[in-house]
């Protein structure tokens, strides 16, 4: 496979930083949206309210325990997708090297895709080089691997019914 989206063509630098710059764009629009924190509580804690639907996400891959796990939930909507304001959860963990554990809250029943990306220096931000390739990790839900830019919707989305979901991300780095 040699299309836009297969490893042998991001072997070309500047395929491969187009790549990075348009996925670190994406990233930073929808996760360094807002300020706001979700409590650090785990999908056994305090149950939401009875119209809620949480989501356990287990990251995998997590290269160390330096920084931050940072998680959001978007709904089924391509337009906003990844898109500052668009979120409908998002937390903020302490990373655990192999495996982080986070939970996130559905409004209700529904599609829905999970961002997540591994802010290893803590500031809140998802960094990338000076050519716009990502140096942090990150991961959608349904483990779409590496894309020319961001992956589209439908290759990350997952249904809730009302009971607890969960996912298992692998996260991906490129430096």
């Amino acid at each position: 496979m040699t299309g836009p989206c297969s490893s042998r063509s991001l072997r070309n630098p500047a395929r491969r930083t187009l790549a990075g710059a348009a996925l670190g764009l994406a990233l930073l629009g929808g996760l360094a949206a807002g300020r706001a924190e979700t409590p650090e509580t785990g999908c056994d804690a305090a149950a939401p309210a009875a119209t809620q639907a949480t989501v356990q996400v287990t990251v995998e891959k997590v290269r160390s325990s330096k920084g931050l796990i940072t998680a959001v939930l978007y709904p089924d909507n391509p337009e906003s997708f990844l898109k500052k304001g668009a979120r409908l959860d998002r937390i903020r963990v302490d990373a655990r090297e192999g495996e982080t554990t986070l939970c996130l809250h559905a409004p209700a029943a529904g599609r829905y895709s999970v961002a997540l990306y591994h802010d290893e220096n803590g500031n809140k931000e998802f960094d990338q080089d000076f050519l716009g390739i990502p140096t942090e990790g990150y991961g959608f839900s349904q483990n779409p691997g590496f894309r020319f830019g961001k992956p589209d919707i439908e290759e990350t989305l997952f249904d809730i019914d009302g009971t607890p979901v969960s996912l298992r991300i692998g996260m991906l780095y490129l430096h």
